[in-house]
């Protein structure tokens, strides 16, 4: 049988790699609404066009990356 998949990352999941990239970056003013809109901006580029969308194929992607890193 195989396991039930969700696709939805949960709120506080987000939330933490919302502040860990800010906290990753120089500080400066405006810094909080420029990464919310890259934010906006990513998942305006997913198919459902939600956060929710962007956040699971980033972390798709990078496992991925990651899996066929062990390949070679």
């Amino acid at each position: 049988m195989e396991p039930k998949l969700s696709y939805t990352v949960g709120d506080d999941l987000i939330a933490g790699v919302i502040a860990t990239a800010v906290l990753s970056e120089k500080r400066r003013p405006g810094l909080w609404q420029d990464m919310l809109r890259a934010v906006e901006r990513g998942a305006a580029g997913t198919e459902e066009g939600t956060a929710n969308a962007f956040f699971f194929r980033a972390m798709v992607d990078r496992l991925l990356e990651e899996f066929h890193t062990q390949e070679k």
